[in-house]
């Protein structure tokens, strides 16, 4: 599987999709002392307060699973968005295709993942490229 995402945790970077034991333990090294963490974005919007450990690495882990559920989307997404930073006029399109055929609607998605803001923003991000 390709990386669909990339989140520093402290001096590290997970990427995502990972495996949900490798989120544990990154989150775990990194926040010994289970001081509240806030999780921002690339435009260091916060996207979500003070979380203890726990809830830290459940929002992390359900964002993963969300990944994977809807990789298809993610990764054409992904590789529609780097063919068309590199000017490549008909895989350009085919991505793009794609990746609209697979884009899950709100609607359909299962509401604790709505609720979750880091699914929402990447949701959002990705969704906003493919305009």
């Amino acid at each position: 599987m390709y990386t669909i995402l990339n989140i520093n945790i402290d001096d590290s970077v997970l990427e995502f999709p990972a495996n949900d034991e490798l989120i544990r333990l990154a989150v775990g090294q990194n926040n010994k002392t289970n001081t509240k963490k806030s999780i921002s974005n690339d435009n260091g919007q916060t996207l979500s307060y003070g979380k203890d450990n726990n809830e830290y690495v459940d929002s992390l882990i359900q964002l993963n699973h969300f990944i994977k559920k809807y990789y298809m989307f993610f990764n054409y997404a992904k590789l529609y968005d780097n063919a068309k930073q590199n000017n490549e006029g008909t895989l350009t399109d085919k991505f793009k295709k794609i990746a609209l055929q697979n884009k899950p609607r709100l609607a359909d998605v299962n509401e604790s993942y709505i609720k979750n803001d880091l699914i929402l923003d990447l949701f959002k991000q990705q969704s906003e490229k493919l305009k």
